[in-house]
């Protein structure tokens, strides 16, 4: 026996779709059915100033224009209209109770008199949305990232299967989820190539896909996502994991860069590098060519607009990143993905990126764990994720990162972020070993080792014939490296005069000649920073 059923007390009533617009907004007729809110069009609109929200009419005044009235009175013509054939609708759905599980079609049919099923069936679903679609003039076309192209993809594929399943001549009032569950069963059975089926996350994202397209039908009336359920699917889950993408580390990239390549092979390497320089996606590559360099203290940087989400981001220049942008004179060389995808993959080969790595995959009920040479895996968008990944190695912070790469949320920037438990491990221990070192320099620094007077000399001595063996390296680079400041700290006067220590002959000619290779005196600041390079490195010691 089933429940009690009071369809009678079943109302309508008609609400404004933007009732604090200024402009004229459209009416809807509004009721629920099986406890399901239905909204229909009345294909009218008013002013929501002139709507009385308790009658449910617009308002018909003297103080109100001629042409305001004859607007309003068409409207309050239509509702009536509306009013009644609702009510038809109702008396016939309780002279058939059998029927009330076809409600929201035969409400259409009697809202609409047949005007709209007639023109859902004059409409063929893949025709009339693949025409829309590309009339659609916000749909980015440009070449890197053709969008339209994506969507028009996504309705062959749900074409194909129209066909394979005999429904070709299917209208939009056959699409439901039950229909969607059926092209999702396709896709996952579907032969992708060399005898692979659809995966489990491709699957799920071309059905999603697929209903966001169908989407653009319903303001034109054709199709109510609601009643044809298909605003309850659900993508399957996928047990595939994260770890499948790699990124390639800086000494990988490096190697990669050092390659001796011509022609499209080094054009198509050189922008791989550039992105794991930059972090910016393959499709955003070109557009670099016409970002704003700014000079700073520290560096160059430079500021682009980004296509995707139109985000302005601003790009340091590493040394590399820079190097190849000048190369190109800031003209970044146009490759075409497939183009790309080629070489990358030869120049990670011939880099010797040659490590295993498993990628496990979900197609259908079936798991798979294949194993792939590192290089095999190398795609666009591994230069994205290698920036990320070796950034947040170098230990710089996720949400300064974000503000490169043009991520809006950590859940999709931590999708390229992929570093691995044993680098963080191995990142953790350098940190601390670095920490270790710098104390034990501190340390050093500070230890103050007194002498007597007598092995001044002795101790001199032994720093000048270190300085003749490594003259190059202490004398010289160490000289013009080092800083004024701190020259006190090491026990040597500003004022110094060499001639104070009691220096041999030997002693004495090796700073006379050092003095004379760079055209100073020997109390000039240049000789006192040699000694306090000597002191810092600890081959003499501070003076009592």
């Amino acid at each position: 026996m089933i429940g009690q059923i009071f369809f009678n007390e079943v109302r309508a009533s008609f609400n404004l779709r933007k009732p604090k617009s200024d402009k004229p907004t459209n009416i809807y007729l509004v009721c629920r059915i099986d406890k399901k809110q239905v909204k229909l069009s009345t294909g009218v609109r008013v002013y929501p100033d002139q709507w009385n929200t308790k009658k449910q009419e617009a308002y018909v005044s003297p103080r109100l224009t001629e042409l305001d009235n004859i607007n309003n009175a068409i409207v309050n013509d239509e509702i009536n209209k509306l009013r009644t054939d609702f009510l038809e609708f109702k008396r016939y759905i309780c002279d058939n109770p059998n029927e009330i599980d076809n409600s929201l079609f035969l409400l259409k049919k009697y809202i609409y008199k047949d005007k709209m099923v007639k023109q859902q069936e004059l409409q063929k679903p893949v025709q009339w949305l693949r025409r829309t679609i590309s009339q659609d003039k916000t749909i980015k076309s440009d070449g890197q990232r053709n969008t339209l192209a994506i969507y028009l993809g996504h309705l062959k594929v749900f074409e194909e299967f129209l066909k394979a399943t005999d429904r070709d001549d299917i209208t939009f009032t056959d699409i439901n989820l039950a229909l969607i569950k059926d092209y999702e069963t396709y896709l996952f059975n579907r032969q992708v190539g060399k005898g692979k089926t659809t995966k489990t996350s491709t699957v799920g994202n071309k059905v999603t896909a697929l209903i966001s397209i169908i989407k653009r039908a319903e303001p034109y009336g054709l199709i109510d996502i609601s009643a044809a359920k298909l605003n309850q699917y659900k993508k399957p889950k996928s047990r595939e994991g994260d770890d499948n993408e790699i990124y390639l580390s800086e000494e990988e990239v490096s190697r990669m860069y050092a390659l001796e390549l011509k022609g499209l092979e080094e054009k198509a390497r050189d922008v791989f590098v550039l992105q794991c320089w930059t972090g910016q996606r393959f499709s955003d590559m070109q557009l670099l060519n016409g970002g704003t360099v700014k000079d700073f203290n520290n560096g160059k940087i430079l500021e682009i607009v980004q296509k995707k989400r139109t985000h302005k981001v601003s790009i340091p220049l590493f040394p590399i990143a820079l190097e190849i942008l000048e190369k190109y004179n800031f003209q970044v060389p146009k490759v075409r993905e497939n183009t790309m995808l080629k070489y990358i993959k030869e120049a990670g080969q011939k880099a010797g990126i040659i490590g295993k790595h498993i990628v496990t995959e979900d197609r259908g009920s079936k798991i798979t764990n294949t194993t792939y040479c590192r290089y095999e895996l190398i795609g666009t968008h591994t230069g994205r994720r290698s920036f990320i990944s070796n950034m947040l190695k170098r230990g710089y912070d996720s949400h300064i990162l974000m503000r490169i790469t043009g991520h809006t949320t950590e859940m999709a920037f931590k999708k390229y972020a992929k570093i691995s438990s044993e680098d963080a491990a191995n990142l953790m221990l350098e940190t601390e070993a670095n920490k270790i070192e710098q104390t034990s320099k501190v340390e050093q620094s500070n230890k103050v080792t007194t002498v007597s007077n007598e092995n001044i000399a002795e101790a001199i001595s032994k720093g000048i014939e270190a300085g003749l063996k490594h003259k190059n390296d202490i004398a010289y680079d160490l000289l013009f490296n080092s800083q004024e400041s701190n020259i006190e700290s090491y026990g040597i006067d500003r004022d110094v005069d060499i001639s104070q220590f009691d220096l041999n002959k030997d002693e004495l000619d090796f700073l006379n000649k050092t003095s004379d290779e760079f055209g100073v005196g020997t109390s000039s600041l240049k000789v006192r920073k040699i000694l306090n390079r000597l002191l810092k490195l600890g081959i003499i010691v501070r003076l009592k």
